[in-house]
C-alpha cells in the first residue's frame, strides 16, 4: 500500500523502501548514534514544500522528541542553519542537484540546536538518479563540535607547549602507538628505538635518568595509572627527575581526547627544570605553577566591584568564572565562621591597601559537614594602564595546619606530662617520646622490650605499695581489655619514689592505635599531682570526719524527732481525748446543766492547748524552710506588754510566783513590727519561766530602749530572769534546737513539743535580732532577746490605735443588736457554727457560699442592706481575695468604705499581708476568736 505524504499519495519505490529499511536497522543505528551521524532525505518538487525524512539519531540531532509533519521537519532543519551559513548549503544543494554522477557532496556550518545551543554540523548527501517524482537527496547529519574543538585546543596546547618543551607526544595510551610532535636531539635518538612510548619511557629511564628517580617516570608507562588521575579529574600529572649529568628535568602529561575517548590520549612533554629555563618560563608556565600552587587565584577589579576567577580547584564553593563582589561574599560567607567573615571583607577592600603593600593570613572554610578547612591567602593590589586589581590568591594548608596542631598538642602534653611514651602491644616495643631529665641523662630506658622496661620501671621507681596495682594496670592483657573506643582513657594514681623522696603521679594510658577492633598501640603518660593529691588526700580525710559528724548529729537529729514524734503523739492524743471524752459525757448528761458546763469548758481548754501543738508545728516547719513572713503594721510597746502579762498572770498565780513587769528608759511606745510574732517570743520565754520554777519563785521581765545611731528606728533589750532550776553547761548548747528538752524529771513531766525555744530562736533570727541564755543548774536562768523597731509617725498611731482597741478593749456588743452583716463561707458546718453565735449576739446573718456569690449579693443589695462582711479566703468558684478586690471596684455606693473582715485558716503573716492587700480592713484566724471578732466589728462598724 502506498502512503500519505503532504497531502499527496507516494508510491513505494524501491529506494524509499531500502531508505526505512536502513532507518530501522537498530545495528547501524547503534554504529551511527555512537559517531553523532544522523540519516536524512529531503524531495524537492516543484509547486510542493520540501520535505525531509529522518532517522532517530537524525531526530535526536534536530532536538525532536517524535518525528513531525515531513514539511515541519524540513523547516526545523533549515531554519535554524545559521544566516552566514545558508549560502553555502544552498550551494552544495545545487551541485548535488547538478551531478550526473553518484557523487557526495559535502559541507560544514554551524546549526542552532534548540537544546545545546550553536553546534558544528557536517553534512554530505547525494542525489538519487532513479527518482522520477521531483528530486530526492540522501545523506547524512554529524555533530562534529566536539571533533573541530579537539583539534582547536590540540592546535593551541602543541602551539603553546612547542614554544617551550624540548620534547613533546602525542600517546594513545591503549595500544602505546605515539607521534613525535616534537623531540630534541638526544631524545630523538633514544625515540627512534622504539615504536611504543612505553617501551621509549622504560628505556630512557634506564639510559639516561638516575636509579632513585627511574621509578617517578616509569609510572607514565602504566595506563592504570594515568587514566585513574584523568578520571579522578586531574588536569595535569608531572614529575622531576633528574639525569645522570645533574640537570634537573619534568615530564608532564596532559589528558587530550575527545569526549568519547574516555580520556584515552594523552600529550607526554619534556622541559628542563634548571634556574636559568625557569627564568625565562612565560605565561602559561606561571599559570600552571599557580594551578599547582594555589586553590583559587581571583582578580578584584575595586572600582566596578566585579570579579574574574583566574583559577580554582575546588568543590567546597561553586565559583562563577567572572560575577560581582557581593555576589561572592553572599555565596562565600556562610561558610566562614563569624571570627573569619570580617578578615575576607578586608582582604576584598581597597582600603585595606593603602598602607601596606599586602595581607596575608589564615582563612577557615567549613565544608558541608561542618568540618573546618584551612587556607592561607595572599591579597596584593596591582596597578596596570588599563586600571588598578587587587590580585587575591589561596592555598589550602589543611595538611600542614595538621601537622602543626600535632606538634602544639604535644608541646602542650609535654608541658603537662613530665614523661610519654609509646608501647607497641603488638611487638612489645616500648619507645620514649618525651622523657623527665633524670630518666633522660641515665639513658636508662632506650627503645626496646615493653616488658622489660615497664618491669623496670615499676621495681625501681614505684613506691612497694603501689607496684602490684601498676603491673596490673600496665600489663597488655589489662590495656586491651579495659581500653576501648567508648572509653579510650585510663587514670591510675601512685607514689613515685624520687632520691629525695615519694611523691603522687598520676598515670594515663590511652589509645594509640587499633586494628580490626583490637587495641595495638598505646600512649603512657605521666604528670606530677603531688600537691594536690595531698590535698585531696586531706580534704578525703575532712570530708570522712564531716561525714562522721554529720552522721551522728543527723543520727541525734532522727533519734530526736522520733522521740518528738512519740511525745507529740502522746501530746495530741492527750487533748483529743479530752474533747471526745468530754464531748461524750456532756452528749450522756444533757439533763445536767452543770456538769454540760464543766464539759464545755474543758472541751474549751484541751480545744487551745491542741491549736497551740498545731501551730508550733507549723512555725518550725516554715521556720526551718526559711519561708516564715513578718508583718510590718502599726503597735504600742505598752498595750503588747499590758496583753503579755494580762496573758500570763492566772498561769503564775496558780504557782504563787512573785512576777513583775518593769521598763528602763523607754522613749518611743508607738512602733512598726510584726507584735504577734514578738509576743509570741516572749510569752514563750515568760510561759517556760513559769513553767520551770518551783512555787513561790521569782520572775522578772524587763524592758529597756538601748541606744540607736540609726534614724526613725529604736533598739529593744528584753530579759526574762527567773529563780528557777535552771539549766547545765551542756545543755544550754542545744537550747534553741528543735525537738530538745532537758533530760530532768522536773522537765519531762511538762507538757510540750520542745519546739518553743527554737521557734522563738528561728523568730528572732528573722526579725534580725538576737537571742542568748546564761542560766545555772538549780540557781536560774536569764534570757536576753534584742529587737530593733521602727518608729511610727501620726498616721501610723492612729492606725495601730484602732488595732489595738480591737485586741483589748472590753466592750459589750449591745450596739450591734439588729444590724445586719453578710457572712461568706463555703463550709456548712462553719457557716452554721458562726450564724448561730452571731445571731445569739444580735446580729442579722445574710450567707454566701463564694466569693462570686457574695460579690453579687453586695453589688444587688440597696445602699445601707449590710453592713459588715465576713469573708473566708479559700473557696470554690472565687476566693476571698478576688472577691474583695471586685467588691472594692464595684460602683455601689459602699463599696470604698464597708468593712470586709478576713475569717480563714490561713494564719501566717503573707496571708495576713495577701488579705490587706486586697482591699480587707482585718485578718482573724480560724479557730475564730469571737471575742476579738465582735470587737472588731463595733470599731469598724462604727468607724464606717
Amino acid at each position: 500500500m502506498g502512503r500519505t505524504e503532504g497531502g499527496r499519495k507516494f508510491r513505494p519505490e524501491k529506494g524509499m523502501a531500502s531508505m526505512q529499511d536502513y532507518f530501522t536497522d537498530k545495528g547501524k543505528t547503534d554504529i551511527l548514534r555512537s559517531t553523532r551521524t544522523g540519516l536524512w532525505e529531503i524531495i524537492l518538487c516543484q509547486g510542493r514544500e520540501p520535505v525531509m525524512h529522518a532517522d532517530s539519531v537524525m531526530l535526536e540531532l534536530l532536538g525532536l522528541d517524535a518525528a513531525p509533519a515531513p514539511e515541519e521537519c524540513y523547516q526545523v532543519w533549515y531554519n535554524r542553519i545559521q544566516d552566514e551559513y545558508k549560502g553555502a548549503v544552498q550551494e552544495t544543494v545545487s551541485k548535488a542537484i547538478a551531478s550526473t554522477r553518484a557523487e557526495v557532496q559535502e559541507v560544514q556550518y554551524k546549526w542552532n540546536h534548540p537544546l545545546w545551543g550553536p553546534i558544528s554540523v557536517r553534512c554530505g548527501g547525494m542525489k538519487d538518479q532513479e527518482w522520477e517524482d521531483g528530486i530526492r537527496l540522501r545523506g547524512y547529519h554529524q555533530n562534529i563540535t566536539d571533533t573541530i574543538m579537539f583539534q582547536k585546543e590540540y592546535d593551541a596546547v602543541i602551539q603553546t607547549l612547542s614554544g617551550r618543551y624540548r620534547g613533546i607526544l602525542l600517546c594513545d595510551l591503549r595500544d602505546g602507538s605515539y607521534k613525535i610532535i616534537k623531540a630534541a636531539e638526544d631524545l630523538k635518538d633514544n625515540l627512534t628505538k622504539y615504536t611504543d612510548f612505553r617501551e621509549f619511557l622504560r628505556g630512557y629511564s634506564r639510559s639516561c635518568i638516575r636509579p632513585e628517580f627511574r621509578n617517578r617516570i616509569e609510572r607514565f608507562a602504566e595506563y592504570e595509572y594515568i587514566q585513574e588521575q584523568f578520571l579522578s579529574g586531574e588536569k595535569q600529572i608531572e614529575e622531576l627527575y633528574r639525569i645522570r649529568s645533574g640537570s634537573w628535568q619534568r615530564v608532564m602529561a596532559i589528558p587530550f581526547a575527545p569526549e568519547s575517548d574516555l580520556k584515552a590520549r594523552a600529550i607526554l612533554a619534556f622541559d628542563i627544570q634548571d634556574g636559568e629555563v625557569e627564568k625565562r618560563m612565560d605565561e602559561v608556565t606561571a599559570r600552571v605553577a599557580v594551578s599547582t600552587i594555589y586553590t583559587l587565584v581571583l582578580s578584584l577589579d575595586p572600582t566596578s566591584q566585579e570579579y574574574s576567577c583566574l583559577h580554582y580547584m575546588g568543590d567546597r564553593l561553586k565559583i562563577a568564572p567572572k560575577g560581582m563582589l557581593s555576589e561572592l561574599l553572599s555565596q562565600v560567607m556562610p561558610s566562614l565562621p563569624r571570627e573569619d567573615k570580617e578578615k575576607l571583607e578586608q582582604i576584598c577592600s581597597p582600603d585595606s591597601y593603602r598602607d601596606t603593600e599586602s595581607l596575608e593570613g589564615i582563612l577557615r572554610i567549613r565544608d558541608r559537614d561542618r568540618k573546618l578547612h584551612y587556607y592561607r591567602y595572599y591579597g596584593v593590589p596591582i596597578h596596570m594602564e588599563l586600571g588598578d586589581r587587587i590580585l587575591i590568591t589561596g592555598r589550602n594548608i589543611d595538611a600542614r595546619q595538621e601537622v602543626e596542631l600535632r606538634e602544639s598538642v604535644l608541646t602542650n602534653l609535654c608541658q603537662c606530662y613530665y614523661s610519654i611514651y609509646l608501647f607497641d602491644l603488638e611487638h612489645d616495643i616500648e619507645e620514649a617520646i618525651w622523657q623527665e631529665e633524670i630518666i633522660r641523662r641515665r639513658q636508662e630506658f632506650p627503645k626496646g622490650s615493653m616488658a622489660v622496661y615497664y618491669e623496670k620501671f615499676v621495681r625501681c621507681h614505684v613506691y612497694e605499695e603501689d607496684q602490684e596495682k601498676m603491673r596490673r594496670v600496665g600489663s597488655p592483657e589489662f590495656l586491651r581489655t579495659n581500653l576501648t573506643p567508648e572509653q579510650p582513657v585510663y587514670d591510675v594514681d601512685f607514689r613515685r619514689v624520687y632520691p629525695d623522696g615519694i611523691r603522687w603521679v598520676r598515670s594515663r594510658f590511652s589509645i594509640a592505635e587499633t586494628a580490626d577492633g583490637v587495641v595495638t598501640k598505646v600512649i603512657f603518660a605521666n604528670m606530677g599531682i603531688d600537691e594536690q593529691k595531698r590535698k585531696e588526700l586531706e580534704e578525703e580525710a575532712e570530708n570522712k570526719k564531716s561525714l562522721f559528724a554529720a552522721y551522728e548529729s543527723a543520727t541525734m537529729a532522727n533519734e530526736a524527732k522520733s522521740n518528738f514524734l512519740a511525745r507529740m503523739s502522746h501530746d495530741i492524743r492527750t487533748p483529743m481525748n479530752a474533747i471526745i471524752g468530754m464531748t461524750a459525757l456532756a452528749a450522756s448528761h444533757t439533763d445536767q446543766p452543770e456538769r454540760v458546763r464543766d464539759c464545755l469548758e474543758k472541751i474549751s481548754i484541751s480545744s487551745s492547748h491542741l491549736l497551740s501543738l498545731i501551730n508550733e508545728i507549723l512555725d518550725m516547719s516554715r521556720i526551718e524552710k526559711g519561708k516564715l513572713e513578718l508583718l510590718e503594721e502599726p503597735f504600742h510597746l505598752e498595750t503588747m506588754l499590758d496583753n503579755i502579762y494580762s496573758i500570763i498572770k492566772p498561769t503564775a498565780m496558780e504557782k504563787n510566783h512573785d512576777i513583775t513587769f518593769s521598763r528602763k528608759g523607754v522613749i518611743h511606745e508607738s512602733l512598726i513590727g510584726d507584735a504577734n510574732r514578738v509576743k509570741q517570743v516572749l510569752l514563750n520565754l515568760i510561759t517556760n519561766a513559769v513553767k520551770y520554777t518551783p512555787d513561790n519563785g521569782i520572775i522578772r521581765v524587763t524592758t529597756e530602749e538601748v541606744p540607736m545611731g540609726k534614724a526613725g528606728w529604736a533598739c529593744y533589750r528584753f530579759v526574762v530572769e527567773d529563780n528557777g532550776i535552771g539549766m547545765s553547761e551542756e545543755y544550754m548548747k542545744q537550747v534553741f534546737e528543735p525537738f530538745s528538752r532537758a533530760v530532768v524529771p522536773v522537765v519531762q513531766e511538762q507538757q510540750g513539743t520542745g519546739l518553743g525555744m527554737s521557734i522563738a530562736h528561728g523568730i528572732v533570727s528573722t526579725m534580725q535580732g538576737d537571742i542568748h541564755v546564761e542560766s545555772r543548774e538549780g540557781e536560774g536562768s536569764s534570757f536576753t532577746v534584742t529587737l530593733n523597731f521602727r518608729i511610727q509617725g501620726k498616721e501610723q498611731e492612729r492606725a495601730g490605735g484602732m488595732r489595738d482597741c480591737i485586741r483589748d478593749d472590753d466592750m459589750d456588743c449591745a450596739s450591734l443588736a439588729g444590724r445586719r452583716i453578710l457572712l461568706v463561707e463555703d463550709n456548712a458546718l462553719n457557716m452554721e457554727i458562726a450564724r448561730a453565735i452571731l445571731c445569739e449576739h444580735g446580729l442579722e446573718v445574710d450567707g454566701a457560699e463564694n466569693g462570686q456569690e457574695a460579690y453579687e449579693r453586695f453589688t444587688s443589695s440597696a445602699p445601707g442592706t449590710y453592713e459588715a462582711v465576713l469573708m473566708d479566703l479559700q473557696m470554690p468558684v472565687m476566693d476571698g481575695c478576688t472577691a474583695a478586690r471586685m467588691i472594692r471596684a464595684s460602683s455601689h455606693p459602699q463599696a470604698r468604705t464597708i468593712p470586709i473582715i478576713a475569717l480563714t485558716a490561713n494564719a501566717f503573716a503573707e496571708d495576713v499581708a495577701k488579705a490587706l492587700t486586697s482591699g480587707m480592713n482585718y485578718h482573724i484566724a480560724k479557730p475564730i476568736d469571737f471575742h476579738q471578732l465582735f470587737h472588731a466589728l463595733k470599731q469598724f462598724m462604727t468607724t464606717s
